[in-house]
């Protein structure tokens, strides 16, 4: 009874099927012509990043730095023109790129760069690109869930296609620095995608990868919106970059301290002025104590977030950074029991104005060598040295300066000095464990910056002594000046020192 059943069955269901040679093939789906179009675009607007950049040592300032080759990726925004992430083309030395269908690399410059946001702009050798470039379009529109597309020009020449999705937009620190700013996170993406990689909806450009996490298949996009506001700013020929927040805030939930504010029971909004700063938006009008409750009109939740029309909830920084700098910003705040307006000019500062340097890109790291003690300021840069999460292992009193301290330069101090460690040699017996010290004084003169070192090692020309003095009752040092010539001298030739110092002025 089972097998005619079974005999029926298979028989009907070859029947169903084509006999070999008696019927033509189902015709092959075309490949997606819209892929193939953008990829074809993609072609005159892609470019390889090749780039010599110098290797500074930390430990060693004097020594020439060693050059290390990297690589990135761009694309055009300008008939001769390139944007990529500002730390492709950090420390270089030499930035050349390779177009499409190309064999030889062209050189370029870089024209701006900030590392705030982390962009930077790169002008092409016009006589030696040929035909011009075809820009990019960045679209600012927003699209939770969509479909991306990534783009690159690889080492090989080949124009590669990624995958991802548009998952989230979130305000998040600078790979490059300590400034905040909005991000768009592609998730499921189907490569490493950092480097300056181009992603887009539809071949529209809506950001370029500037971080990878392989382990989550997800990358981070600095926005059209910050890209758009970058390309702008260059135009007019005085580049003045992105509003930074000059105070820092913690959530407000605690119901005793918002009653000590004098907030009602109703007020549940606003965000707690924790501290402020020496440098940036709001340092010169805003108070410890008080609750910011708007900011540009935009009312500020206790997590100091807001609903952005596109964006939902993320973190008022978004709001500062999309300012002009010098432009007025309403906050209302809530200050000594009640609620007032305060105009705020959006601002920014140079990285150089902090007393701890956040990095020090395209420069070599300065320094003084006097009787064998190495001189240096104290930067992240220096700090890193203990590696990733140097929190637990730098010296405490160094990391305090750089936690609780980095914006908050004064007359009285404007960098912090320290002796980093000392080069054994016989003027200085004695003092060879000495390392890591914070100057107070030297000569007599209170330190305020690395070039006062300078300045006070000619004050009293006929004393006996060059006078060291530090913080937290460390032992004073003293140095023969009698020795010094003659010490320098054998100092510099033991440990291959041309120059005993190299401060900026």
């Amino acid at each position: 009874m089972i097998r005619p059943f079974l005999t029926y069955a298979l028989v009907s269901v070859f029947a169903l099927l084509p006999l070999a040679g008696c019927a033509e093939p189902p015709a092959a789906m075309p490949p997606d012509s819209t892929e193939i179009n953008i990829s074809e675009a993609m072609k005159e607007s892609l470019v390889y990043i090749k780039v010599s950049a110098y290797s500074f040592e930390m430990l060693q300032p004097w020594r020439s730095a060693d050059l290390v080759e990297r690589s990135g990726f761009g694309c055009a925004v300008g008939p001769n023109r390139i944007i990529t992430t500002a730390l492709n083309v950090a420390d270089a030395a030499l930035v050349e790129v390779r177009r499409y269908g190309r064999n030889e690399y062209i050189g370029a410059k870089v024209k701006v760069v900030d590392y705030e946001c982390n962009l930077s702009l790169l002008e092409l050798d016009s006589e030696a690109m040929g035909e011009p470039l075809r820009p990019i379009t960045f679209s600012e529109r927003y699209e939770k869930g969509a479909k991306l597309e990534s783009y690159w020009l690889s080492g090989s020449g080949d124009i590669v296609a990624g995958r991802g999705v548009l998952d989230r937009a979130r305000v998040r620190k600078s790979v490059a620095s300590y400034a905040q700013f909005l991000e768009y996170v592609a998730a499921g993406t189907s490569a490493e995608s950092g480097k300056g990689r181009l992603f887009s909806i539809g071949g529209e450009g809506i950001g370029i990868a500037c971080r990878a996490d392989t382990g989550r298949q997800e990358a981070g996009l600095i926005t059209a919106g910050t890209i758009n506001h970058f390309l702008a700013d260059v135009v007019d020929g005085e580049y003045r970059g992105f509003g930074v927040a000059g105070f820092a805030t913690q959530s407000l939930l605690d119901p005793s301290l918002r009653a000590k504010l004098g907030m009602g029971d109703g007020m549940k909004d606003g965000v707690y002025v924790s501290k402020v700063h020496k440098l940036g938006t709001g340092c010169d009008v805003l108070k410890v104590g008080d609750c910011i409750l708007k900011m540009d009109g935009w009312q500020l939740d206790a997590y100091g977030r807001y609903l952005d029309a596109d964006f939902e909830r993320i973190a008022y920084d978004h709001i500062i950074n999309s300012k002009e700098i010098g432009e007025a910003m309403t906050m209302e705040i809530w200050r000594d029991g009640k609620s007032m307006a305060i105009e705020v000019p959006v601002t920014n500062f140079k990285v150089s104005d902090m007393l701890v340097p956040y990095y020090e890109y395209d420069k070599k790291p300065e320094y003084i060598v006097t009787g064998g003690f190495v001189i240096q300021k104290l930067t992240r840069n220096y700090l890193a040295m203990w590696g990733e999460g140097f929190a637990g292992k730098a010296p405490p009193h160094l990391y305090r300066y750089y936690r609780n301290h980095a914006f908050d330069p004064g007359d009285e101090r404007r960098e912090i000095v320290v002796l980093t460690y000392v080069l054994p040699a016989e003027i200085n017996l004695g003092y060879h464990r000495l390392g890591r010290l914070v100057i107070s004084r030297f000569n007599g003169m209170s330190i305020t910056c690395l070039a006062d070192v300078l300045a006070a090692k000619v004050l009293n020309p006929d004393g006996p002594f060059d006078v060291i003095e530090f913080e937290q009752d460390n032992p004073t040092v003293v140095i023969p000046r009698a020795e010094l010539v003659a010490a320098d001298a054998m100092i510099k030739q033991a440990y291959g020192i041309r120059e005993l110092s190299r401060v900026d002025p």
